[in-house]
């Protein structure tokens, strides 16, 4: 039987150590490289497996693709990214750096070695806002640099299946959550108001409260993330898509809960659980955020993967709070 070795970039990260796990609990594979700077991951978000090799460095680094791809790489699962908007529009070159670089020596490396297939990780804050559900065909509107960085990134992948004959699928998650994701100035909404919930402070909403997202429980980007690899078909792109297009001539997948929340039914479900009395504060919305609503259709995933997603948002904040209050978080990761 041929060899299977995995690489996991960005596998120390919220996601990252996540389908790490769960690749170890299926156990088909023969090696399993985790690439992370440990820059927003942390290793300790791991578990010890002894089929399991560490890489540590920079996915922009030549030395350090090169470490890693001596292990004979034949599949990529490449999440490594300078996480999110306003990290990047803080800091807009390093954004560059890691996201677009990084893409391009990766993917170099992936037709050197002649890979089988890659699943890239997108966003999908790169869809125009519109009221309804985006689907794998919405509008286009790339409105930070962490947007500009990720499109960027699926032109790349898209340009070297077409050119390059380079097996690739890409995932555009929604608004993801779960443990090993930690409270801090550049993470995500849930985290935050966990962590400011648990210490009695008010939950801090930028904007009116009407906003709406599809927060999706860990464990269920996880299975999208492999479904998509595993299930979706080894395909050469016609041309790259402009609106409308042929979502099957796409490489394209939402993962994503289709139902979804309100910013203000968030805050008072998470203050409920946790018995906070500080309530919810309102301020202005950040200039840079121009999508008030996020909706998913999954239904392409749904059809061509099998996949849905399962978990309700009250049973994914409880195991994000036991994980909150376990052994394993730990408070010296919050920035």
């Amino acid at each position: 039987m041929a060899q299977k070795t995995i690489l996991v970039t960005g596998g120390t990260g919220a996601i990252g150590s996540n389908l790490v796990k769960k690749l170890i609990e299926l156990d088909d594979f023969d090696k399993l490289v985790i690439l992370d700077n440990n820059s927003s991951g942390h290793s300790d978000n791991l578990i010890e497996n002894e089929k399991v090799i560490i890489v540590e460095g920079d996915i922009a680094d030549d030395a350090t693709l090169e470490r890693a791809f001596n292990e004979e790489i034949t599949h990529v699962y490449h999440l490594a990214a300078n996480f999110a908007n306003q990290s990047s529009v803080d800091y807009p070159v390093k954004d560059l750096t890691t996201n677009g670089l990084g893409i391009v020596k990766l993917l170099e490396k992936c037709v050197e070695h002649d890979i089988q297939k890659i699943l890239y990780s997108s966003s999908s804050c790169v869809y125009k806002p519109v009221r309804g559900a985006f689907s794998e065909t919405s509008p286009i509107m790339l409105s930070t640099p962490y947007s500009i960085t990720k499109m960027l990134s699926e032109y790349y992948i898209t340009f070297f299946n077409k050119h390059k004959g380079l097996p690739a699928v890409i995932v555009r998650y929604f608004s993801n959550y779960g443990p090993g994701d930690y409270p801090g100035k550049f993470r995500s909404v849930i985290p935050n108001f966990l962590w400011k919930a648990r210490n009695n402070e008010p939950l801090i909403i930028t904007g009116t409260g009407e906003e709406t997202r599809p927060f999706t429980y860990i464990d269920d980007i996880v299975d999208g993330t492999i479904a998509a690899m595993e299930k979706s078909e080894s395909k050469v792109v016609k041309s790259y898509y402009t609106h409308p297009h042929d979502e099957h001539d796409n490489l394209i997948y939402n993962i994503g809960t289709e139902t979804i929340t309100r910013m203000t039914e968030l805050a008072e479900l998470i203050n409920e659980l946790t018995g906070n009395t500080a309530g919810i504060e309102y301020v202005p919305r950040r200039d840079w955020d121009e999508m008030p609503h996020r909706a998913v259709d999954a239904s392409k995933a749904k059809r061509e993967l099998d996949f849905e997603a399962t978990v309700s948002l009250e049973d994914g904040l409880q195991k994000t709070l036991e994980w909150f209050d376990s052994d394993s978080f730990n408070k010296e990761h919050i920035r």
